[in-house]
């Protein structure tokens, strides 16, 4: 099974792109946090599938993601991570956000789950349960079981794809749409006028 939020990555599996996403995540070290990684001192954030996290927009670049969330904990050559936030916003090979993923990999107990304050309008969030998400959405287009209790549910058509342990919410990967503005113009036929 292909990860769509990976299309730039075809044939990597959601194991793979998961292990990918810790690497990106905790390779400056998820045990050593700094100041900021409390959700006390973050305030909430709306998540509205394929339109935006919070403050990041379909369609910014990475320099209006810093200017509006300021210079990230660390840069990477595929991510900006903003540990404070529990967030990693990724940008597409074109330059346009095109990803954030959300939450910790790591698990449940996992610091950015903690600091990661986004909810959808569904209320959907890090500590939702199975049952809360299968309320809000349906059954998941599809989904994975790993070893551990972990979860993937992915539903294509909202760009959201959960991992849950525990039946838990601990890591969600939010897939923006830039999409082009429709400049179609509809004229009346002769026979309308």
């Amino acid at each position: 099974m292909n990860c769509p939020w990976l299309m730039s990555k075809p044939g990597i599996s959601c194991a793979m792109a998961l292990f990918v996403g810790a690497l990106l995540l905790c390779d400056a070290g998820c045990s050593d946090q700094s100041e900021g990684s409390s959700s006390a001192q973050n305030p909430p954030m709306v998540i509205d599938p394929h339109i935006s996290v919070g403050k990041v927009r379909a369609a910014m670049t990475v320099d209006q993601v810093i200017a509006e969330l300021g210079k990230p904990e660390r840069r990477t050559a595929t991510a900006l991570e903003y540990s404070r936030l529990g967030l990693a916003v990724l940008p597409g090979s074109n330059g346009p956000v095109q990803v954030v993923m959300c939450g910790d990999v790591t698990g449940i107990n996992g610091p950015f789950v903690k600091a990661f304050t986004g909810r959808t309008k569904e209320g959907i969030g890090m500590n939702s349960t199975r049952d809360e998400v299968i309320k809000a959405y349906g059954e998941p287009t599809s989904s994975e079981k790993f070893i551990g209790g972990i979860e993937s549910l992915q539903y294509a058509p909202l760009g959201l794809t959960l991992t849950l342990e525990g039946s838990k919410v601990h890591h969600m990967i939010v897939r923006l749409q830039n999409q082009e503005l429709d400049r179609t113009v509809n004229l009346p036929s002769p026979e309308q006028k």
